[in-house]
């Protein structure tokens, strides 16, 4: 594709994703797979957030690179994010393997009407040894589809709903599309009865169930002639509270779910289990509620046939005449104050119709990540946070936009305003969120109660079906309640809960015992971030514990966030340290922690008065991630005045890998401690035609490097117009960069995608030092690991142990201009050395001056 064919008007930031994907089709519909690359894989990195169709085009891409692996990673992304996108199963079903493989030839069969695709999808299901297949289509009114299968009996069809069913044979037919190479198949289309609960559909051949699914219900429930439950009266007795534990699969779940509930059950006056199996295919299950109901220490309802979570739920409500009710997922674990301490928080605040707990798995409820599945805590670890939770945050009530279903608390007077779940919502996904908007119409709270805490292990019953069954019912959801999404997004930007979670974080810390306190690095960047999370990884590698403290300005305040980057708690801490009741309050919990050390990064990006106060309460190493030390960024210029002070008082100093040890030795005069070196090289696929393709790794978005880069830009056009140069990361103004036929930016990138990125790229040389350097970066060093040739900084006199001839070494202090005069050199070489990349031009000394 020429200069002018890549030239494109991203002018506009609103539709820029828009303005890519339509630029990657045009340049793979002309075969040039690198930019169609580039385009599909920027806009993977960019917001809006990408869908599957993104995702798609930059797997196309990357398979006619050769680059088959990142291209069948790209569909499985796909598919994560639309499960029933039909174009993504083929193409797994295409290009990848394994069990990958089989559940897109499974999607492809059940879903697609192309004739040939669900041929190749049942050759291949076969292949990995299943040798029946079923498509079922279903609307109100009818129900349709087709089943195959190997053998000489027929299958049956079964249609059973609450109080009837009925069942049909399917004869072979010789002549049906699908009936080759031996295999029988037949097509089906009946009509369905008129039911207000949903429907059980299966297609069994002797005694193997070929397919099985839940019909939801095709009428609207009549409750003209239903009688109201008698009101709510309090005599002063303890009000019924009763426990609803919907049961299908999963027996050791299903064991500590009742088990725990039980325990607390005893602790809850007036409390009660209502257990149903809903027709639970699982004989130990059915075993063990048959025990419990016998030794009466649950009320069982069984299901002759399986109605779904809607349907269970819906008869248990039904059996509820009193009291108010707990929905509980059989895959949860109760702690044993917790179901009275969540009552008595209901009962104490006002208009609450339906409540939930915080959770390590409760979406917005979820600690100490929120809207994320952290790991299910042990059942000791879970008395202790509940226990926690409740001295931390007691008394307190959060209004969230929809209770979670995995434990819901529902006061009566809701149930009896909302009635029952809605059957709309396919298998048991968003009905919770559905009551919970219907609550909120009818003028109650949902609230979550920070001061208790349950478990939840999450998608046990369904699986990898999840999102796939979430979309569905999603798409159903925000038709209905048009608010919603908007709701939901004003709440995660607020986030009401985090104090709750930063509460109990700090109880949950002071629990821990001294002997394990952990190091703390402390940085005032997003790049010392990175660099921090590095370290905090090189300790665990040690078996040591870090936490990042990052000093952020929100306006006003200087936040210093507490976390810990392997996702454990803290993540919510964060203390106004342009305050001196911060100041002392951050002083005070790492005292209370008992650190075993404090490593500071970036002082100068630390506020001056927080500094002083930890370097006056605690030993500290310095860790040099940037020249800021430095007198000036050159060799022997030694360590600024304002700084020295700090240096004298360290420990020690440290620097991760070579470069920063070079620097302080050679800047600063000082002799370091070296904190790990870079992964060796490993060999990467390399382009072997095209024009050279520079790589800029750019890291802090600022003037500095856009005016670099700009300059660069220029001088490259005018001395070679095949020269291309590829920025790895974003800029100041990527659009306007992007206006430059030589120049393409990738985004935000992480040290994973450097390899592909690389490679995709057909990257040639790269340069890491554009501006302030970041020693120990996770994608400084990622870079060196792919071998290519690096123009650097060289801080040493002598060549760097990695250093190689093809390397460009630069001179600590050089200005802009001086750089890339060094660096079109550099690619000149690599040019003359490979004349198949050049373009043709001759190339020529370029004097211009960076504006």
């Amino acid at each position: 594709m020429t200069a002018d064919a890549r030239r494109i008007a991203f002018t506009s930031k609103t539709l820029h994703h828009v303005d890519l994907e339509r630029a990657a089709v045009a340049a793979l519909e002309a075969r040039d797979f690198r930019r169609a690359f580039a385009l599909a894989d920027r806009r993977c990195r960019i917001l809006p957030h990408p869908g599957a169709r993104a995702h798609l085009l930059r797997a196309e891409a990357l398979f006619h690179l050769d680059l088959s692996d990142a291209a069948v990673a790209s569909v499985a992304r796909a598919i994560e994010l639309e499960p029933d996108d039909l174009v993504a199963a083929r193409r797994m079903m295409a290009w990848g393997d394994g069990f990958r493989q089989i559940e897109a030839a499974r999607s492809v069969a059940r879903r697609d009407d192309d004739a040939d695709s669900v041929k190749s999808a049942l050759l291949l299901l076969e292949q990995s040894g299943q040798d029946c297949c079923a498509r079922i289509d279903f609307l109100d009114e009818e129900v349709k589809g087709w089943v195959t299968w190997r053998g000489t009996d027929d299958p049956y069809l079964s249609l059973a709903q609450a109080d009837q069913s009925s069942t049909i044979q399917l004869p072979s037919d010789p002549r049906h599309r699908f009936a080759l190479d031996g295999r029988r198949a037949a097509s089906f289309r009946l009509i369905r009865p008129a039911s207000a609960t949903s429907q059980r559909l299966e297609i069994t051949q002797t005694d193997r169930v070929i397919a099985s699914i839940q019909l939801p219900a095709n009428r609207v429930p009549d409750h003209r002639n239903t009688p109201r439950r008698p009101a709510r009266t309090h005599d002063g007795g303890t009000l019924p509270l009763t426990i609803i534990i919907p049961v299908y699969r999963d027996l050791a779940a299903t064991r500590d779910c009742i088990e725990s509930a039980l325990t607390a059950v005893t602790c809850t006056p007036g409390a009660t289990i209502i257990v149903v199996d809903d027709a639970s295919p699982e004989r130990d299950i059915k075993r063990l509620l048959g025990e419990l109901a016998a030794a009466a220490r649950i009320r069982l309802l069984t299901n002759e046939h399986n109605l779904g979570f809607v349907g269970a739920v819906n008869r248990a409500l039904g059996e509820t005449e009193a009291g108010d009710i707990v929905l509980l997922n059989s895959d949860t674990i109760v702690p044993k104050h917790a179901l009275q301490r969540l009552r008595s928080a209901v009962q104490s605040t006002p208009r609450v119709g339906t409540a939930t707990p915080l959770s390590n798995n409760g979406e917005y409820t979820s600690f100490p990540v929120p809207n994320r599945s952290n790991p299910l805590p042990s059942p000791g670890e879970l008395e202790l946070l509940d226990e926690l939770a409740g001295s931390a945050n007691a008394g307190i009530a959060i209004d969230i936009p929809n209770g979670i279903g995995f434990c819901l608390y529902i006061t009566r007077e809701c149930l009896d305003a909302v009635r029952e779940l809605s059957d709309d919502f396919y298998r048991g996904y968003l009905e919770d969120v559905d009551f919970c908007l219907r609550a909120a119409e009818a003028g109650f709270r949902n609230v979550c109660i920070p001061s208790v805490f349950v478990g939840h292990e999450g998608s046990r019953s369904f699986l990898g079906e999840k999102r796939s069954l979430v979309l569905r019912n999603l798409r159903v959801l925000e038709h209905r309640y048009r608010r919603y999404a908007t709701e939901c997004a004003a709440f995660l930007l607020a986030d009401p809960l985090r104090d709750c979670r930063a509460a109990l974080e700090l109880r949950l810390l002071a629990s821990e015992p001294r002997a394990a306190g952990p190091h703390i690095i402390l940085c005032g960047s997003s790049i010392g971030r990175e660099i921090a999370i590095r370290r905090c990884g090189q300790l665990a590698a040690d078996g040591q514990r870090g936490l990042v403290v990052q000093i952020r300005a929100e306006g006003q305040r200087q936040q210093a966030a507490i976390f810990d980057p392997d996702g454990a708690a803290p993540q919510s801490i964060a203390l106004d340290v342009a305050t001196p009741e911060g100041r002392e309050a951050l002083v005070t919990l790492l005292a209370d922690l008992g650190i075993r050390s404090l490593e500071i990064t970036e002082p100068n990006r630390i506020p001056g008065a927080c500094l002083a106060q930890l370097t006056q309460r605690f030993a500290y190493d310095l860790l040099i991630t940037d020249t800021a030390l430095a007198a000036r960024a050159s060799a022997g210029s030694g360590a600024d005045p304002d700084w020295i002070s700090l240096i004298a008082g360290a420990a020690r100093v440290t620097a991760i890998g070579e470069d920063g040890a070079a620097f302080s030795e050679a800047a600063l005069g000082l002799q370091v401690t070296r904190l790990g070196d870079p992964p060796a090289p490993r060999a990467l696929h390399r382009a072997e035609n095209g024009p050279p393709r520079l790589g800029l790794l750019a890291l802090h978005a600022g003037a500095a490097e856009f005016r670099f880069i700009r300059a660069l830009s220029d001088q490259m056009a005018d001395a070679d117009d095949g020269l291309e140069i590829v920025v790895l990361g974003t800029t100041l103004d990527d659009l306007k960069l992007m206006q430059r036929p030589n120049v393409m930016i990738s985004g935000d990138i992480a040290a994973d995608d450097m390899a592909t990125l690389i490679e995709a790229h057909g990257l040639t040389k790269l340069v890491l030092d554009i501006g302030e350097p970041a020693f120990g970066h996770p994608l400084v060093d990622a870079l060196l690991a792919t071998g290519l040739p690096v123009a650097a900084t060289q801080w040493s006199p002598t060549a760097p142990a990695r250093s190689r001839t093809s390397d460009l070494r630069l001179q600590p202090g050089l200005d802009a201009d001086a750089m890339i005069a060094a660096i079109l050199g550099w690619v000149a070489d690599d040019a003359v050395l490979h004349p198949d990349r050049r373009s043709g031009r001759h190339r020529r000394q370029v004097g211009a001056r960076l504006p």
